[in-house]
């Protein structure tokens, strides 16, 4: 991981924001498999402003790591996690009555006020309340001691995959028409925010008080189709940096006879003798098993494809463009080396997905390390230089 370009792309979003914006970046899902707690603290030293989380455990495990800033958990918490919540100091998401009345109780036993932003349904038709029902929701919210209702918001639904906004343009008009409705109707809302990484780029007038930035703060584009607009339209496009690469070392190398079948299944036939690598990686770590006989790594900036089915552990490799590598030698499976690279929309392509789903399906049990300023690796849960 390399903590100059985590730092790099804050600057690049910062650059980009609306002056009244505060800078959320998006952790959740282990920072889309980056790695939670190593993210998190980079992306608070290069000046993001709050950390935003999906799950409550997520927002425990930063609190337990040290970091103090404000943390806003974007799905709603259960009503039976409801007093850890508050123990934790997170803003929290409201869009129903059974977590409220949780969290309220929790908060006044607490002896405090829990800052609760509620998710207005625009058009995504996931959580959130309905525009006709927001206004006696957050009333009835506002009369229950130990609720602070700090923000509105919601969700875009396609504002990355489309040049057309339309349908987001819609959306922030419901937005903007039921913070005003909240406002006559003598409710004090702070803050209203809807931006994603896509709005944060190009759109400033959709930023309101938070940007929510995900996966453009890792250095990845939400989309092609937006990467193009902004080429476009920008006479200078935001340039993204790429955090994320992932090697592993090879566990053995063998010859397989001419007519060998590798793997299960035996979809792979080789049509001459070969000599194949051996990857202590699999499914179960995250590399997908989409990828059988479709994918490639890089082994001394050439590309080694995948043979045969990828399993639960490992996976098999051709070393036919790489004839001295031997057990122990690193490889690429994701990053670049030389002129070659694997990216992560390369993945999404070998895997019919997209690249948020490559990436942030890597397993936290493999470790992640911070390339530093100071040039050392850093294990990603503790400050202690990786040997």
């Amino acid at each position: 991981m390399r903590g100059d370009a985590l730092r790099a792309n804050v600057a690049t979003l910062r650059s980009r924001l609306a002056p009244e914006a505060l800078l959320g970046v998006v952790v959740k899902s282990d920072a889309y498999g980056h790695g939670l707690v190593l993210c998190a603290r980079e992306f608070i030293a290069a000046g993001a402003d709050w950390l935003i989380v999906n799950s409550l455990a997520e927002a425990v495990r930063l609190r337990r790591a040290g970091l103090t800033a404000p943390v806003y958990i974007c799905a709603q918490v259960a009503p039976f996690e409801a007093s850890i919540a508050v123990e934790s100091g997170a803003r929290v998401v409201l869009c129903d009555r059974d977590s409220a009345r949780a969290l309220a109780a929790a908060a006044h036993q607490h002896g405090t006020v829990l800052s609760c932003h509620i998710k207005l349904e625009t058009g995504t038709h996931r959580q959130g309340i309905a525009p006709e029902d927001l206004l006696e929701y957050a009333r009835w919210v506002e009369g229950l001691e130990g609720l602070k209702i700090e923000g509105l918001t919601t969700h875009f639904a396609d504002i990355e995959d489309t040049a057309d906004r339309g349908f987001a343009q819609e959306q922030m008009r419901i937005l903007s028409a039921a913070a005003e409705t909240l406002r006559a109707g003598g409710l004090d809302i702070p803050m209203v925010h809807a931006a994603n990484s896509a709005a944060a780029l190009l759109w400033p007038e959709t930023h309101g008080s938070l940007v929510r930035v995900g996966i453009a703060a890792y250095g990845l584009w939400p989309s092609d189709t937006l990467r193009e607009v902004a080429e476009e339209r920008l006479p200078l496009p935001p340039r993204l940096c790429p955090a994320l690469s992932w090697k592993a070392r090879i566990a053995q190398v063998k010859t397989v006879p001419e007519g060998g079948t590798i793997g299960y299944g035996r979809t792979f036939r080789a049509p001459k003798p070969m000599r194949i690598g051996i990857v202590p990686v699999g499914y179960y770590e995250g590399y997908d098993r989409r990828m059988s006989n479709r994918g490639h790594v890089l082994i001394d900036g050439a590309r080694a494809p995948v043979r045969g089915r990828v399993c639960m552990n490992m996976f098999m490799i051709d070393l036919a463009d790489a004839p001295e590598a031997q057990p122990g030698q690193v490889v690429t499976l994701l990053g670049s080396e030389g002129e070659e690279e694997v990216g992560a929309d390369r993945w999404a392509s070998w895997m019919d997905s997209i690249h948020y789903e490559a990436v942030s399906r890597i397993h936290p049990e493999q470790p992640r390390l911070l390339r530093a300023e100071d040039g050392l690796l850093y294990l990603a849960e503790d400050a202690k230089a990786y040997e």
